[in-house]
């Protein structure tokens, strides 16, 4: 990750001050306010009080706070959940992208996979899919990387083993920062549009298909039809975080790019 980018995103960020919508947030950047120090040095802002501009420094100097511990619960709290993406570059080398595999029955984890950006960790129904070591494992970490977590695997998770991730975690869903680019369809029809490869024994496999291999693990036997769901699962979470780097970074640079943007014809009346 880039370190420029890791050292200005959250400082530049104003999204978690009460009352700053995105819209706000622009219109700083857009009057010269494009950190935390500028905001402090400025005297009066159009739009906010001075009693207000105050609690927003005090608000500022937590952050700020929170920021050099890597308070990554406080950070939580502050930014909006949806805006949890901007802590990426902050706590990446702390993050576990994760997926999980299930049976036709809803909420029925046949594997868990989790990728930290070395190793690759599985825990399959049947052999090690326990609280304890997923417990672990997950404690390890402050930073959980889904795509479409937020609706499937994070709530699944959490049901199934009663409650397994630590207190103040953050999470990123990789689906809703992908559309946000404009990006929609599941996890392989962006991987296709942004050239992440798959080998080739699992190209163009996808869900339906993985949950068949473990009923057909079951009636047979057959270690193979594991191996092949292990595969496509560590696929799964592999490719999150060339995809994390990219739309992360493409996003905060969009962001960024439209506070530039000079005022159109309509807007400067």
């Amino acid at each position: 990750m880039d370190a420029l980018l890791e050292q200005t995103m959250l400082a530049q960020s104003f999204i978690f001050l009460d009352r700053i919508s995105v819209a706000t947030e622009r219109r700083l950047w857009e009057n010269g306010i494009n950190d935390w120090k500028a905001f402090r040095n400025v005297q009066k802002i159009s739009g906010i009080s001075d009693q207000r501009k105050k609690y927003y420094e005090h608000k500022l100097a937590e952050c700020e706070g929170a920021l050099c511990r890597k308070d990554h619960a406080m950070l939580a709290k502050l930014l909006p959940r949806r805006e949890h993406w901007r802590l990426y570059p902050l706590f990446h080398d702390q993050a576990l992208f994760v997926d999980i595999e299930t049976a036709e029955r809803y909420g029925d984890i046949t594997v868990l996979g989790a990728w930290d950006g070395t190793r690759y960790y599985s825990f399959v129904k049947g052999c090690n899919l326990e609280k304890a070591l997923v417990q672990q494992l997950f404690f390890q970490h402050k930073l959980f990387i889904t795509f479409n977590g937020s609706s499937f695997d994070i709530p699944i998770i959490e049901k199934y083993f009663g409650g397994v991730l630590p207190d103040g975690y953050l999470h990123v869903d990789l689906r809703h920062v992908c559309a946000r680019l404009g990006l929609h369809g599941g996890l392989k029809t962006i991987e296709r549009v942004l050239g992440i490869d798959r080998d080739e024994e699992i190209e163009g496999m996808v869900g339906e298909q993985a949950a068949l291999l473990w009923w057909e693990y079951l009636l047979t036997g057959d270690e193979e039809m594991v191996e092949l769901l292990l595969a496509y699962n560590e696929a799964d979470c592999k490719n999150l975080e060339p995809l994390a780097a990219w739309a992360i970074k493409e996003l905060w640079h969009r962001i960024r790019r439209a506070s530039q943007a000079p005022l159109s014809i309509s807007q400067r009346r």
